[in-house]
């Protein structure tokens, strides 16, 4: 399936045009994506926990934000 390129204003964009049940439907579907990060974060917490103190960074005093680019970072980095 060929896949197109956006950036995030374009589909901000887009939802705007979504109807009420189309909104919903785009928001639940984000809703249960950060559920299953918070699960995953919260699964591996420990590992995550000892992969921040082995990079002298502090899991629990991280944001969100700063939580999920830590988490992609890891993710993308290569196998040792």
């Amino acid at each position: 399936m060929p896949t197109i390129e956006v950036n995030d204003e374009q589909i901000l964009r887009c939802l705007e045009q979504l109807t009420p049940a189309g909104r919903r439907a785009a928001l639940l579907k984000l809703i249960k994506g950060l559920e299953q990060v918070d699960r995953m974060v919260e699964r591996n917490r420990v590992k995550l926990e000892a992969l921040c103190r082995e990079r002298g960074v502090q899991f629990s005093q991280l944001t969100e934000d700063e939580r999920e680019a830590l988490v992609d970072k890891i993710l993308h980095e290569p196998c040792k």
